[in-house]
């Protein structure tokens, strides 16, 4: 899966819940959650994580985009196409792997930037039906560094069966926040 995945939007519909996953593995904690709205399905992610590290040297390495590939697991390339003020477009290649199968995914998304505190980003085209998150950068207090939290909903455009899709989706936020951290400890 790609580096950036979808903010929630609830219009006034009802939403159908399934059981939570939750996983916490070092200081990475992540939470997904499936639902129908419309007869669509649905995945609303949320993690977070602690970094050794100020939020401007966290906020470097979260958009430094040309170089997501090389520590992001599953992103081939990501190439920064524009720059319009606090708005940059990126496009992406990437892949997730389940069972025997690999699927690539393409997508051009739009990132609005509050430098050093959130990452706004939205689907400009691509192979999902739906992709936006957000990305926090606080103070981690009392443990000190910066506690990086991520918040998004994604509707897969391709078919994954609903059980495993909870927890392949899980697991790639999880391993892509802690390679994040791990860039961010790394160069700091």
């Amino acid at each position: 899966m790609t580096y950036f995945l979808l903010l929630l939007v609830i219009g006034g519909t009802t939403l159908v819940w399934t059981r939570d996953v939750l996983s916490k593995k070092g200081n990475i904690e992540a939470s997904v959650k499936r639902y129908r709205r419309k007869g669509r399905i649905l995945f609303e992610i949320q993690a977070s994580g602690l970094v050794r590290a100020t939020q401007q040297q966290t906020w470097a390495v979260l958009t430094d985009y040309s170089r997501l590939s090389e520590f992001v697991p599953g992103l081939q390339s990501s190439k920064l196409l524009s720059r319009c003020g606090d708005e940059v477009i990126i496009e992406q290649q990437g892949s997730i792997d389940f069972l025997f199968r690999q699927q690539a995914i393409h997508l051009v998304v739009r990132v609005t930037e509050h430098p050093f505190s959130r990452l706004d980003v939205a689907l400009v085209e691509g192979d999902m039906k739906h992709y936006a998150s957000r990305w926090k950068l606080a103070p981690a207090v009392p443990e000190g560094g910066t506690r990086i939290d991520y918040h998004g909903s994604m509707e897969l455009n391709f078919f994954v069966p609903l059980v495993l899709g909870r927890i392949l989706v899980q697991a790639d936020v999880q391993k892509m926040l802690a390679a994040v951290v791990a860039e961010v400890e790394r160069r700091s």
